[in-house]
């Protein structure tokens, strides 16, 4: 968290009123405050390392590129530092698009964000989501939930060889019967608070499982692309 506890995050989109309109119910929210906007990757590429807010809040579709490829560096140049025991600045990301689709949203994931929400929910929706995403929680709708479900369940994704990289945690593959448990009840429009009374476990713990779930997804596509790499030079 920012000095003073106060949450900082950096937003980027392209729509001026869009922009607007997230800003003030920022910068309105107790606590909170945006440092930084930019309309195009270029922009946020070249303040982010200067802001460095605790939450990245981000568009995919922009006038230069997809915003998944920002999410995409981040996470790679965030797990470099770590693996020469530097330790570096990273922002918990969360996507906040029109786009809805399956492929997009997995992506996304995968490439590292935190959370994913659409356009169009309220103020109120907005500030809890980056309030969660501080908290190092993986705000998870529904819909989402259904397709995170449907991806582990692809038998694609289940053969790929992710399932031997987390032998600390269990295959990277697949979900354990808790992680199963909480996105089924996610998919059926359950919140966290009544998904652990039905699991008989917290509130926290229920997020818990919910963040490994998407790291489980992330740790696969950068074991796929480490993978490839070789190949690739050949």
């Amino acid at each position: 968290m920012a000095s003073q506890d106060v949450l900082t995050v950096y937003l980027v989109e392209d729509d001026p009123l869009v922009s607007r309109h997230v800003q003030d119910a920022l910068n309105a929210a107790e606590g909170i405050r945006c440092v930084g906007h930019a309309d195009r990757l270029a922009t946020a590429r070249s303040q982010l390392p200067q802001c460095k807010p605790d939450v990245l809040l981000s568009d995919l579709g922009l006038p230069d590129g997809d915003g998944t490829e920002l999410i995409g560096e981040l996470d790679h140049h965030h797990h470099t530092h770590q693996a020469g025991g530097t330790p570096g600045w990273h922002p918990h990301i969360l996507v906040f698009s029109v786009f809805g689709d399956e492929s997009r949203v997995i992506n996304a994931i995968e490439s590292g964000a935190d959370g994913y929400f659409l356009k169009g929910c309220t103020s109120d929706e907005l500030i809890r989501a980056v309030q969660q995403a501080a908290r190092g929680e993986s705000p998870i709708s529904p819909a989402i939930a259904r397709y995170v479900l449907k991806r582990f369940r692809d038998p694609a994704f289940a053969e790929s060889g992710f399932g031997e990289l987390d032998a600390g945690s269990g295959s990277a593959s697949t979900l354990s019967e808790r992680e199963a448990a909480v996105l089924k009840l996610v998919a059926q429009g359950y919140v966290t608070e009544e998904i652990g009374e039905r699991l008989r476990t917290s509130a926290n713990e229920v997020a818990t499982h919910i963040r490994d779930i998407y790291q489980k997804l992330q740790l696969g596509k950068r074991s796929l692309a480490a993978q490839r790499q070789p190949a690739a030079r050949r």
